[in-house]
């Protein structure tokens, strides 16, 4: 499924405006959820940092995906540095290429599991021959 968000930076109402849409149908789009925000708590944000940005942007309806946030954060605070455009900014997401990147990401942690399990089958296999080592040379203090 594919998300589209339109970021909107109305300068003589002193509002922003993000609109959150989800395709139903293969190129139609329909609105989910629209937020408005006051430009001068956006800046206020945007000074904070981009942390304090994601979070006035967050809302109890409106709250992103991390992956999503970021991107939109980033072009929020370009839109404030750079003289808005008339219209909206739009980016669109494809759920299809995210969840490929994590079963990309699911695929190299097992490999990375598959091999410290090895490594911790030798390591034992170490512990056992010291403790070995060790019984002898206390039986032999003896």
């Amino acid at each position: 499924m594919k998300q589209k968000y339109s970021i909107f930076i109305d300068k003589n109402a002193d509002t922003m405006t993000i609109k959150e849409f989800a395709e139903l149908d293969k190129g139609v789009f329909s609105l989910i959820f629209e937020e408005t925000y006051e430009n001068p708590k956006i800046q206020a944000a945007i000074k904070d940092g981009k942390e304090a940005l994601i979070s006035e942007i967050r809302t109890p309806n409106l709250y992103p995906i991390a992956e999503y946030v970021e991107k939109i954060a980033d072009t929020v605070i370009n839109q404030f540095e750079s003289t808005p455009s008339e219209a909206p900014v739009e980016l669109v997401f494809n759920d299809i290429r995210l969840m490929q990147k994590e079963k990309k990401a699911d695929t190299d942690e097992d490999t990375k599991e598959e091999d410290a399990v090895e490594i911790d089958s030798l390591l034992e296999n170490d512990d056992d021959d010291s403790s070995e080592t060790e019984d002898s040379e206390t039986k032999d203090d003896d």
